[in-house]
C-alpha cells in the first residue's frame, strides 16, 4: 500500500536519485539548495512504499489566489500505478480558491491534460546564468 504525506518528510538521498532519474541533476548538486528549496515550498507531498520514498511534488503558493506546482517526480519502478496522479491531487486538494500553474516537462503533457489542466496562453521565463 502506498502511504502519502504533506509533512515535508522527505528522504533527500532518494529525492537526488529521483531528481536524476528524469535528468534533474542540476537540482543535485548542492544539498543545502535542496533542503532550502523543500523548506521554501508551502506544500510538499511525498509518496512511500513501506520505508522508501518513490514520489515528489511540491507547491508554492499564497494558499488564497496562486500556486505553482513543481518537481513532479515518480519512481521509474512505479510510475503508471497513479501514484503521480495523486501527488498532485493532494496539492490541488489543498486550497478550492487557488490558480494553480504547473512546470511539467512535455513529453507528460497528456498526463497533465487528464488532470485537468490545460495549456496557457502567455508565459515567461526568466533563466539564472549559474
Amino acid at each position: 500500500m502506498i502511504r502519502y504525506c504533506t509533512d515535508k518528510k522527505v528522504d533527500f538521498e532518494k529525492l537526488i536519485e529521483l531528481f536524476k532519474q528524469v535528468g534533474w541533476d542540476d537540482k543535485t548538486r548542492d544539498i543545502k539548495r535542496l533542503k532550502a528549496m523543500v523548506d521554501n515550498s508551502q506544500i510538499v507531498v511525498t509518496a512511500w512504499k513501506d520505508e522508501e520514498m518513490i514520489g515528489f511534488a511540491r507547491c508554492v503558493t499564497d494558499f488564497v489566489f496562486n500556486g505553482q506546482i513543481n518537481n513532479v517526480v515518480v519512481d521509474t519502478r512505479y510510475r503508471g500505478k497513479g501514484i503521480g496522479k495523486e501527488l498532485i491531487k493532494k496539492i490541488l486538494d489543498s486550497s478550492k480558491q487557488v490558480t494553480y500553474i504547473l512546470r511539467g516537462d512535455l513529453e507528460n503533457e497528456g498526463f497533465y491534460r487528464k488532470l485537468g489542466f490545460e495549456e496557457a496562453q502567455l508565459s515567461f521565463v526568466y533563466k539564472r546564468k549559474e
